[in-house]
């Protein structure tokens, strides 16, 4: 049974579900959820759903997170209601500057000043002379100065999680899937054009270059990011290249409806012949109404 709480409050036996997908993302993008509604008999005109409130489900034991809405669409006997787990007014442009500081202590200063707790998964302290926030969406931004350290982020019911790229892929699988299991075609790509055989990130007369010896294409060229020394630069090339080159082999496969597989976690796959091997799940997409779950993956980055 599925349980459907609005603003905290349980409303499953006050509304009609027709449809309900929750993506559970790790990294690029945020969770969200995707419900329709009937509205036959307007429903919902006593609850009048705003952007901003919370919506959260529960199914079987799975947990979605509180999340808020942000997008709400009526048509003829229906009612559409999206959500993600970014907060209310995440996005909303910022300029700061900081000195001094680690990012460890930028993310719990966000984190706080959004109400929520922070944990941190083998994330590097090095300190940084003097960063700024110029016009940038707290958590965009935050997602920037991860990804220079080698690092990504998610937020899941007033959490947010910080975490090394190397240390999340080399966890310890948590499933097979062998493509028996597949319900729709699979989709599998290995493809060169959006890698990169180097970076270069400079600032100045100050930078350094950083070469993946198995990597294919040009070289991606940063010049965005102050830095204070060629160790440094050199950090920033390699955690941007392997970011920009850990995609090269992506999948797409669904199999029945499984929630205990989420993104971030790491699996098996077999029985495909050219595609075995471990994939780290960028996004698990739970479709309750059809059974079903997608999975948008990549296989884990060896290289460096």
């Amino acid at each position: 049974m599925t349980q459907i709480f609005y603003e905290g409050t349980e409303i499953s036996a006050d509304v009609e579900l027709s449809d309900l997908k929750v993506t559970d993302s790790c990294g690029d993008q945020a969770d969200g959820i995707d419900a329709v509604f009937a509205n036959s008999e307007n429903q919902w005109s006593g609850w009048k759903p705003r952007k901003g409130d919370t919506l959260n489900i529960i199914h079987d034991g799975y947990r979605s997170g509180s999340m808020w809405i942000d997008r709400i669409r009526q048509e003829t006997g229906t009612i559409q209601i999206g959500a993600v787990s970014i907060p209310t007014g995440g996005k909303t442009k910022q300029t700061r500057a900081w000195e001094k500081v680690s990012l460890i202590t930028i993310a719990a200063q966000l984190a706080k000043e959004y109400g929520m707790t922070v944990k941190f998964l083998s994330v590097p302290n090095e300190v940084y002379s003097r960063v700024d926030q110029m016009g940038r969406g707290d958590f965009g931004f935050l997602r920037e100065r991860a990804a220079l350290e080698g690092c990504s982020l998610k937020i899941q019911d007033s959490e947010l999680y910080l975490f090394s790229d190397v240390w999340l892929e080399g966890q310890p699988s948590v499933k097979t899937i062998d493509a028996a299991d597949f319900l729709e075609s699979p989709r599998f790509s290995d493809s060169a054009g959006e890698t990169y055989g180097s970076c270069s990130v400079s600032w100045g007369k100050t930078g350094a270059v950083y070469t993946d010896s198995g990597g294919i294409g040009p070289e991606l060229s940063v010049t965005d990011y102050p830095v204070s020394s060629a160790g440094e630069a050199l950090r920033f090339a390699k955690n941007l290249l392997r970011n920009a080159n850990k995609k090269g082999v992506t999948g797409e496969i669904s199999i029945p409806l499984d929630t205990t597989v989420s993104a971030g976690n790491v699996i098996e796959i077999s029985g495909t012949g050219l595609n075995d091997g471990k994939y780290l799940i960028d996004a698990a997409q739970h479709s309750f109404a059809e059974e079903i779950s997608r999975f948008s993956l990549h296989q884990c980055f060896t290289r460096f």
